[in-house]
């Protein structure tokens, strides 16, 4: 079944600081007033897709009708277990990874959403502003 889990990041408004992918890791840092929260994925990533948070109006309508018991506005970071990116990457391979456990994760701030296809969790580090 569809699942949305959210990662009980302290509430407030987000927004994204930096995205950096290298050989080594793919590495999303988020801000609020009050913190930053570095996500860390610290292997191979299946597919990453940024976008202004207006660019995807359709599917984030989808989400908000499906979810509706979660509020997304105060979710800035989530994992769907199941989910259209993850049917669109395994059908671009021909069925190669098909039996992949594939995760989708998205960060969803004010102004960008980036989303993750990743078979692992991420490493969060939430570090408090002084």
């Amino acid at each position: 079944m569809d699942e949305l889990i959210g990662y009980n990041l302290p509430v407030g408004e987000y927004w994204v600081k930096k995205v950096l992918q290298d050989e080594k890791a793919t590495t999303i840092v988020l801000e609020s007033k009050q913190f930053l929260v570095t996500i860390l994925f610290g292997g191979f990533v299946y597919a990453m897709l940024c976008s202004d948070e207006s660019g995807l109006q359709k599917r984030n309508h989808q989400w908000l009708e499906k979810f509706a018991e979660v509020s997304l506005i105060d979710v800035a970071f989530f994992k769907l277990t199941d989910s259209k990116f993850i049917d669109y990457i395994k059908d671009q391979t021909f069925g190669y990874y098909e039996d992949f456990d594939f995760k989708h994760f998205v960060a969803w701030t004010e102004d960008n959403i980036i989303e993750i296809i990743a078979h692992y969790e991420p490493e969060i580090e939430i570090q408090e502003k002084k």
